[in-house]
């Protein structure tokens, strides 16, 4: 009995008594939850072989998908983070008076994002704010063209099913995010964070018998992640 106590305190103690894992210089972040993506779209006027069609434009809908962000601390209260996801999906529409409103199609994308991170408090406090900028790249695939858009185009004159395409983009990117870690160790951690995206791309349509309609969109999106995250 004595031998079973005696291997219990040790055990407690060897907890107990282990250092906290701190935000300091070679250590590394997983975090992972889910993420939405919430586009402030700005576009110009849809442009027909050239020509601006008056009154009308384009809006992105919001997506939503599993956020996941890996950490290198390369310094204390420095890290380099890398921002991945499983593919985001967003419906695409024409808004305004000048063809009315509706649903031009759907695409996907992925936006790996590199960012430098500060994070100000002690490495070893249990509460960790955090700021980073960087850059971003998002890969747009998988575009489809609604059924909506096809009659509104054979309206028009088209004589087939359009396509639609969506340029890749380059651009700066942001963060603002706060850590609250949990555990006898402290390696759980509770993360939430909002990213800014410069995201700009050109859309075109390719239409039978009409041609291209081309716009310019900036969506310029804030990504909004709740989750949760473990240090090693």
């Amino acid at each position: 009995m004595n031998r079973v106590t005696a291997c219990a305190t040790a055990a407690l103690t060897a907890v107990l008594s282990a250092p906290v894992l701190a935000y300091e210089q070679g250590s590394f972040i997983l975090r992972g939850g889910i993420a939405t993506v919430a586009p402030d779209t700005s576009s110009s006027a849809l442009s027909l072989n050239g020509g601006e069609i008056a009154q009308t434009g384009v809006d992105v809908d919001n997506g939503s998908a599993l956020g996941l962000t890996g950490v290198y601390m390369f310094r204390d209260h420095w890290g380099l983070e890398l921002v991945a996801a499983t593919p985001f999906s967003h419906d695409i529409e024409v808004v305004g008076e000048g063809l009315g409103s509706f649903n031009l199609g759907e695409t996907k994308h992925l936006p790996p994002t590199l960012l430098v991170q500060w994070y100000p408090m002690e490495p070893q406090s249990n509460i960790q704010p955090y700021v980073g900028l960087g850059v971003n790249y998002t890969a747009f695939f998988d575009e489809e063209i609604s059924s909506t858009a096809d009659a509104a185009f054979a309206a028009l004159g088209a004589t087939g099913d359009a396509e639609l395409s969506l340029d890749n983009s380059f651009g700066l990117a942001a963060e603002a995010g706060i850590d609250f870690t949990f555990g006898v160790d402290q390696r759980w951690l509770f993360n939430m964070s909002v990213f800014w995206m410069d995201i700009e791309t050109d859309a075109t349509v390719k239409v039978p018998n009409l041609g291209k309609v081309t716009a310019n969109v900036d969506i310029d999106p804030l990504v909004y992640m709740a989750g949760l995250g473990y240090r090693f």
